[in-house]
């Protein structure tokens, strides 16, 4: 019952000291021990009990630990600490470094390292300055502590490793955990000079945190042979009761002169002190060399002429071991010691030019499935070369990736060199950078003459807004987009391709240039055209053949009439010409009545040059009569075909009329029969008349649209009814001025 009251009461009396505000930090400074300056301090807290006086740590600490009080504590100790150093600082002690001991209940608090970010904030302290001393009791936790200290370290604090050498797993925390200091423990330093198994703990402790690259800290030094001692073998920081014991803040600033003088009065002297600092960094920078060299990715090696043999020298690097070489297949040998002969003899010829002063040789090899890249470099003394100095490095990835780039950029180049479609590269400025070969195969112009022009330069003017728009909308989204434009052939009319362009981003997720795939779909347009106007003429059929049977019985009952009165005066001037327009209603009608014409074509099988000398016998008196020759080319051993002569023969001569209405100056037409593969044969018609814009052309074929002054379009459909229903297709291109041409395709089997 006594030790709860009494639990009870120290828990009452340290909430009260802690509102009356009765503890304290005190100072111990921490010196170096070349300069004798003080180069930081540690924070140590007191308790200035109103009743027992000053209470040092061990009095309370335990139970501020025990009982939680300690993270109220600990908080406060901290903040009071960087407030402290930040007041030195700006009083002139700008480089001073403040040490605060950590707890474990401290460091497991959660989001300890936000508490620590918050109160560097508040004081406005940098965070190199503020040092957290850690103890291997600490470390309770193997997975929390590491991870908290790793988020302190992240915030740029240091962290010291106190007590070194007093727990079982000090060397594992030096692998695992961003220590920048070691704090020997005292224990050790104690007795360092006098008992030989303490000495040779500190003499070790000191050089490997010298070759961990990490600042070493003696505390508990109590005399001056200590001191004397830790300088002799190269101890940093020195910390203890022979500069100072933990002093109040002003105490301190009053005592610096005379506390930096201490290492000065006590130590060896500054001259010897600094001889001997000086060997240890020359000796700790050879040994840095060594290691450099033994650890760095490829092979350093040297080579001297001996005996008018190449022997290697130095050799070290990880790349020698990866090749299956160690130092002593190299050291003391010649290259056919080490590679095979004959690789031996090619590589010193690069030796002999190095030796003989050339600069900059490199050369290539391979070597147990390394590829490898080496350089020399001779080294001269008094004007003559006294040895060579190389370096080597694996470029087995790199070897292999170019030659992934070669495969890749040839089997790029196939596709784009043999491809039907257009390919194009831009950049975001719309530049063309470029070309693929397939542009002077479908356009007819070389890939060169667009490469570093706009891509609008040779587009349809109507398309020109709408497609920059379409690409400044892939730019920004940076997504792929689908479009048709309209690209002018070498002999000026346009060509429909449909379009595929993708953006390429760079590192950066910026838009780099974009990659366009264009592809012809010109015949698929025409193909829409037809399928379009067949519907049409289906439309015009029905309505045709009935507006006909409507007409021509009461124009059959008109033309009697007129007849008989014909005959009844002398001079019937006005009937034949009413005779005359009667005629032509008649041939209209019969037009319209064409289409009335259900029966499906009776198929007979055909030899087409025979049935177009049938025709050429019927419109020869017209072509006489116009001054144009025919001039007809037939391929040899054509294969028949099945259709209705006398439909095929109707299609023939309505387009040569067509021909010769359009030629009223005379001219040629040529006529071809060509057999396009095993399917279908061609009908070529290609005449020399006035031709046909490119605003009539997209009406051709529509019912009642003539390019004739008094024509009812109809014949053309009539041509293309007849076409189709032997399964086959009719296809038109004019330029203005230049002439038409127009295929008819009629398959070989159907």
């Amino acid at each position: 019952m006594g030790r709860i009251y009494e639990a009870l009461q120290v828990e009452e009396d340290f909430i009260k000291a802690m509102e009356r505000k009765e503890f304290r930090l005190y100072y111990q400074p921490k010196l170096d021990l070349v300069s004798g300056k003080i180069i930081g301090v540690e924070a140590l807290v007191r308790w200035e009990h109103p009743e027992k006086g000053l209470l040092p740590p061990l009095e309370f600490i335990p139970f501020a630990e025990n009982s939680g009080l300690i993270i109220p504590l600990g908080e406060w100790i901290l903040r009071t600490a960087c407030l402290q150093i930040k007041e030195w600082q700006e009083s002139g002690y700008v480089h001073m470094l403040m040490s605060v001991n950590l707890s474990a209940p401290q460091l497991y608090q959660p989001e300890f390292a936000d508490k620590v970010q918050q109160i560097l904030t508040e004081t406005k302290l940098t965070p190199k300055f503020l040092n957290f001393e850690i103890t291997e009791g600490v470390m309770l936790d193997a997975f929390q502590a590491p991870k908290v200290i790793r988020e302190l370290k992240g915030l740029g604090v240091q962290i010291s490793l106190d007590d070194f050498g007093t727990g079982f797993n000090s060397f594992h925390y030096l692998q695992e955990l961003p220590i920048d200091t070691i704090k020997i423990d005292q224990s050790f330093v104690q007795n360092c000079y006098t008992d030989l198994n303490d000495g040779t703990i500190v003499k070790s402790i000191i050089e490997m945190a010298h070759q961990l690259q990490m600042n070493i800290v003696a505390e508990g030094i109590y005399s001056a042979d200590q001191l004397i001692f830790l300088q002799q073998n190269h101890c940093n920081i020195g910390q203890g009761y022979l500069f100072s014991k933990p002093l109040p803040p002003d105490e301190l600033m009053k005592q610096i002169d005379n506390i930096e003088q201490i290492v000065i009065q006590k130590g060896i002297p500054q001259e010897v002190s600094h001889q001997k600092l000086y060997k240890e960094m020359i000796e700790r920078t050879r040994q840095d060399l060594r290691d450099t060299v033994r650890l760095q990715q490829g092979v350093i090696f040297k080579f001297k002429k001996i005996d008018g043999k190449f022997i290697h020298t130095l050799s070290d690097g990880k790349l020698l071991y990866r090749m299956g070489i160690s130092l002593e297949h190299v050291i003391g040998k010649e290259l056919k010691d080490i590679i095979p002969f004959a690789d031996a003899v090619k590589k010193e010829r690069y030796y002999q030019r190095a030796w003989n002063g050339e600069q900059n040789i490199t050369f290539d090899g391979e070597f147990n499935g390394i590829a490898y890249l080496t350089s020399l470099t001779p080294i001269r003394r008094g004007g003559v070369v006294t040895e060579v100095i190389g370096s080597t490095i694996d470029i087995t990835e790199q070897k292999q990736l170019t030659a992934s780039l070669r495969l890749r950029e040839s089997q790029y180049r196939i596709i784009t060199e043999n491809t039907q479609d257009l390919i194009r590269v831009i950049d975001t400025n719309y530049r063309l950078e470029y070309a693929s070969p397939s542009h002077e195969l479908i356009l007819g112009y070389p890939p060169e003459a667009y490469e570093g022009h706009l891509i609008f330069e040779m587009m349809h003017p109507d398309d020109h807004q709408r497609v920059e728009n379409i690409y400044a909308n892939a730019i920004q989204s940076k997504a792929p987009i689908e479009t048709e434009i309209r690209l002018k052939h070498v002999n000026g009319y346009w060509i429909d391709f449909e379009l595929k362009a993708t953006p390429v981003l760079d590192e950066s997720n910026e838009v780099k240039q974009i990659v366009i795939v264009a592809r012809d779909i010109s015949e698929r347009k025409k193909t829409e055209r037809f399928i379009r106007k067949s519907e049409k003429l289906s439309i015009v059929g029905q309505l045709a053949t009935s507006v006909a049977h409507e007409i021509r019985n009461p124009l059959t009952t008109i033309k009697g009439f007129v007849q008989l009165l014909q005959k009844e005066i002398d001079k019937p001037i006005y009937l034949n010409t009413m005779l005359a327009e009667i005629k032509k209603l008649e041939e209209t009608v019969s037009e319209f009545l064409s289409f009335d014409n259900t029966r499906a074509p009776s198929l007979v099988e055909t030899n087409l040059t025979s049935l177009f000398q049938q025709v050429l016998l019927i419109v020869k008196p017209q072509l006489n009569m116009n001054n144009i020759e025919i001039i007809y080319e037939t391929q040899s051993n054509l294969p028949s075909i099945h259709c209705d002569q006398a439909q095929i023969k109707q299609v023939f001569i309505r387009i040569l009329q067509n021909a010769i209405e359009a030629m009223p100056d005379g001219g040629t037409i040529k006529v071809q029969i060509l057999s396009k593969g095993m399917d279908h044969i061609t009908i070529r018609f290609i005449d020399q008349g006035i031709g046909i814009s490119e605003e009539r052309m997209k009406r051709i074929g529509e019912p009642f649209y003539s390019t004739k002054e008094k024509g009812t379009g109809l014949g053309l459909l009539i041509t293309h009814k007849i076409v189709e229903e032997h399964g086959g297709r009719i296809d038109i291109n004019s330029v203005l001025n230049q002439g038409t041409t127009v295929d008819v395709m009629l398959p070989v089997n159907i």
